[in-house]
């Protein structure tokens, strides 16, 4: 696919500049994204006087919280929020926050989700359900049917993990065995009604496939906030204030890794000899096959992939960067290369498809400084693909 709308701009930007615009523009996009503002809207247009209860689940749930809080008002007790650890320190006395791991499950998993059950049991029947879900919910909200234990919910999903299974998939398997995935948590709620806003870190924002579809039933009112193309969206605003030029691709990236690769390799092919070429806003998920024993994620994996092509074109750059701020590692959201990156990994004495091969993407870029820190915002809806192919 080729581009040939007027640009001037950033014709012979150095690099450097380049990406200093591109990691400030994602910055701002991340942190106008996490005001929810589509979630302020539907909450403020609710009915006054109903009786409401709060939860939150995944790892956005804490920010969801503190949003919904500002228009809805549950009674002590009333509001629930299920998260990674570290992730959310409620200011709010009315919050009880639970805290559990991320992406394998472990024994609070178990015991917080479980509390969550007991408390969806005992709400009154008069009372209303809001649910705040966000990625990352399939992981921490889990309780096993019998006789299945924690340990086999840990080896399932230490095992689709390392399959590379899409989301879909994986939270096919989950809900095999789960009391609350595939619409089993919302059979435990007697009260009124259940409204669910949730963050879509999925394929065409399929509710069923959301952090497992714990709340899908025919009778649940369900609503997307927002998701990776929406975000891709405020990027592109981002970017053209600072005097870009900027396509955002419609499509969500999904499937295996070697058909992304071939199509960002294909639009660096039919835009790099264009002078005025714009900066392309691709975004998806493509799971990685983990091969080896090294460190990394998918975008310090795709980026590492994409290295020798960006050799062949001296402007080019390209940025994979993870939304939620954790590509794999806690303090790593994703990676940069361009045109020199081949060329600093060869003096490091750094071999690129031997580090692929061993799953070593990030050790291989933050030998030579291209990898791209967690920043202050962060929202877990998927990766975005930033690709420049000329200056």
């Amino acid at each position: 696919m080729t581009f040939w709308p007027p640009c001037v701009y950033h014709t012979c930007m150095k690099n450097q500049e380049r990406l200093n615009l591109i990691t400030d523009s994602l910055s701002d996009a991340l942190q106008s994204f996490c005001q929810f503002e589509s979630l302020q809207e539907h909450l403020g247009k609710l009915p006054r006087g109903q009786a409401r209860a709060l939860l939150a689940i995944g790892k956005d749930a804490g920010r969801m919280m503190d949003v919904a809080l500002k228009t809805v008002s549950p009674t002590a007790g009333m509001a629930l929020c299920l998260t990674k650890y570290g992730y959310y320190q409620p200011q709010d006395e009315r919050v009880t926050c639970f805290e559990a791991g991320h992406p394998v499950p472990d024994e609070n998993t178990i015991k917080h989700s479980r509390t969550i059950i007991d408390w969806l049991q005992s709400l009154p029947q008069d009372m209303e359900l809001i649910v705040l879900l966000s990625g990352g919910g399939s992981a921490l909200f889990e309780a096993p049917k019998a006789p299945h234990t924690l340990a086999d919910v840990i080896r399932l999903n230490k095992e689709i993990l390392a399959k590379g299974l899409d989301i879909k998939e994986m939270n096919k398997v989950r809900a095999t065995f789960s009391e609350v995935k595939a619409g089993a948590a919302a059979k435990h709620f007697k009260g009124k009604n259940i409204r669910v806003y949730a963050l879509s870190d999925v394929e065409n924002d399929d509710p069923r496939v959301i952090s497992s579809g714990p709340f899908t039933s025919a009778d649940v009112e369900f609503h997307i906030i927002g998701n990776n193309f929406s975000f891709r969206q405020l990027l592109k605003s981002a970017l053209e204030e600072r005097g870009l030029d900027v396509v955002n691709m419609q499509a969500f990236e999904s499937g295996d890794a070697a058909t992304l690769i071939s199509k960002i390799r294909q639009l660096f092919a039919d835009n790099a000899h264009n002078p005025n070429c714009p900066i392309i806003l691709s975004g998806g998920e493509v799971p990685i096959q983990v091969t080896g024993n090294g460190r990394g994620g998918r975008c310090t994996h795709l980026a590492l992939s994409m290295a020798p092509v960006l050799a062949q074109y001296k402007d080019a750059l390209f940025v994979a960067y993870a939304t939620d701020g954790s590509d794999n590692l806690s303090d790593v959201a994703g990676a940069w290369v361009d045109a020199a990156t081949v060329n600093k990994l060869k003096a490091k004495g750094i071999d690129i498809e031997q580090a692929l091969r061993n799953s070593d993407s990030y050790t291989a870029l933050n030998e030579i400084g291209q990898v791209l820190k967690t920043g202050e915002f962060h929202a877990n809806i998927n990766d975005v693909y930033i690709i420049s192919p000329c200056s």
